[in-house]
């Protein structure tokens, strides 16, 4: 590593980390303390769903319960703050290359393989010498900071999608597409419809190697080809 190289870290702040390894387990273990008295109270309306588990928990006496529960809801507030970290997008570039990582999963572009970056709504678009996406993710800085940190870096920044005049919207059995590509179109539009993130990003990732970069709107799905110029 080049010890005099300038970086730019854009991901969450040491006081959000705080804040998030903070305030979840702590609001956990208040409702986690208070659980028993709402079992109690709950058990006596109703039209509260989940009797049965509400009436199970008032049965238990003794004054070790809430402790007990304050605990539980304290190590469920832990957990979903480590979600919440792990689900973080972390970036860190230089006047040579993009780190991100997200997931445990970490990825690098060189400057020579990132012909331009913007933001696409919400989300970090970085795109290849061919126009091909090579990243999406939501990052955690604020638009205005991700802007001058790639522009000081000396990145093509660009207020918007350079291609955004090249997208066409896919129908069902679109002609200018094979029949493989519009299954997977046909696919991806399912797993939009259910609501399946994963195999929607994992669609979307197949189309990209064949070829056809995917813009949403909405559960709109619009594409282009690789290789047009903006």
């Amino acid at each position: 590593m080049n010890h005099g190289m300038e970086y730019s870290d854009l991901g969450l702040s040491a006081s959000d980390r705080i804040l998030i390894w903070a305030v979840p387990p702590l609001l956990g273990a208040v409702v986690g303390w208070f659980i028993p008295a709402i079992a109690e109270w709950a058990t006596g309306l109703a039209w509260v769903p989940f009797q049965g588990p509400l009436e199970l928990i008032a049965s238990i006496q003794g004054p070790w319960v809430v402790i007990v529960t304050a605990i539980l809801g304290l190590l469920a507030g832990m957990v979903l703050s480590h979600i919440a970290i792990k689900e973080s997008l972390a970036v860190r570039l230089s006047d040579q290359e993009i780190r991100l990582r997200m997931h445990d999963a970490e990825q690098t572009f060189t400057r020579d393989e990132v012909s331009a970056v913007f933001l696409d709504g919400k989300q970090l678009v970085l795109l290849g010498t061919e126009g091909q996406e090579l990243y999406r993710e939501k990052p955690e800085a604020k638009r205005d900071a991700v802007a001058e940190a790639f522009k000081r870096h000396g990145y093509s920044w660009r207020e918007r999608d350079p291609f955004a005049d090249h997208y066409v919207r896919w129908v069902a059995d679109s002609p200018e597409l094979t029949p493989s590509l519009n299954a997977l179109f046909l696919a991806r539009e399912k797993a939009m419809e259910n609501e399946e993130k994963e195999d929607a990003a994992d669609l979307r990732r197949e189309l990209s190697k064949l070829g056809i970069t995917v813009r949403d709107e909405g559960k709109r799905q619009y594409w282009r080809q690789h290789g047009q110029r903006p």
